[in-house]
C-alpha cells in the first residue's frame, strides 16, 4: 500500500454533521439519537456509534492497540505530520487508514490539504467535519472534564495508552478557535455539563432537527 495524504473535499456541503467524542456523557441513548446523521466518531466513540460514517483518531498507539478497528465499516482517518513529529506513514499503511496532513496552528484549518492539531483528536474531528463542508456541527461526548471519576464513557484506556487528559490545555485551544470561526459555520455543543462553553449550548433534542436520514451522496 502506498502512503499518500489526501485533499479533503466538501462531501457534506451545507449539511449537518455530528462529531462524537468518547467523554463520560456519551451513552447508548445519545448514540441512538444521532443515528441516521452524518457522523464522525472520535476514537472509542465508535464503540457506541458503529454506524458512523467516519472513525477518526490521531494517536498511532491507539490504532495499534485496537488493531486498526478492522470491523468498523465506515472510513477510518488519521493525520500525518513529518518524520520527526506525528509520522503516521507506517501506521496508515499497517491499518489501511486514510490520511490528511496535519500541522500546529491556531483555529480550525479551512485548507483542504490539512487540518490543525489542536492537541487532541476531538478538535481534529471537528476540523475534518469543517473540511467535509458541514455548516452545522453538533458535538456530543465533549465533556472536557472528569465525571463520576471517569475520563471516558468506558473508563480508562487499556495498558499502553495515555490516560491523562490535559483539559486545562485543551479548552483554551477550542476557545481561541471559536473566536475565529467563519460566520457560515455553526458549532453547537450538545454535551450536558460540559466544561467547553465557547460554542452555542443546546440540548441534543433541540440541536438536531426532527427529520432524519442522510442526504443523497
Amino acid at each position: 500500500m502506498q502512503f499518500l495524504t489526501e485533499t479533503v473535499g466538501p462531501r457534506w456541503a451545507d449539511e449537518l454533521a455530528i462529531v462524537a467524542a468518547p467523554g463520560p456523557s456519551l451513552t447508548v441513548e445519545v448514540a441512538d439519537r444521532c443515528r441516521g446523521r452524518r457522523i464522525i466518531a472520535v476514537q472509542d466513540a465508535y464503540r457506541l456509534l458503529p454506524f458512523a460514517d467516519v472513525l477518526y483518531g490521531c494517536d498511532a498507539r491507539w490504532w495499534d492497540v485496537h488493531h486498526g478497528c478492522p470491523t468498523f465499516p465506515g472510513e477510518r482517518w488519521t493525520c500525518h505530520g513529518d518524520a520527526t513529529h506525528n509520522d503516521k506513514r507506517a501506521t496508515s499503511i499497517r491499518h489501511g487508514l486514510r490520511v490528511v496532513q496535519g500541522k500546529s496552528a491556531d483555529g480550525f484549518s479551512l485548507d483542504p490539504e490539512c487540518i490543525h492539531y489542536g492537541s487532541n483528536s476531538g478538535f481534529q474531528g471537528i476540523n475534518l467535519a469543517i473540511l467535509f463542508g458541514a455548516t452545522r456541527i453538533v458535538l456530543v461526548g465533549f465533556d472536557m472534564r472528569m465525571r463520576g471519576g471517569k475520563r471516558h464513557f468506558f473508563g480508562d484506556h487499556p495498558a499502553g495508552l495515555h490516560n491523562i487528559s490535559d483539559y486545562q490545555q485543551f479548552v483554551p485551544i477550542f476557545e481561541r478557535a471559536a473566536r475565529s470561526m467563519p460566520k457560515h459555520i455553526d458549532i453547537v455543543n450538545a454535551t450536558p455539563g460540559t466544561a467547553l462553553r465557547c460554542f452555542t449550548m443546546e440540548s441534543l433534542e433541540h440541536a438536531l432537527p426532527a427529520e432524519t436520514g442522510h442526504r443523497a451522496a
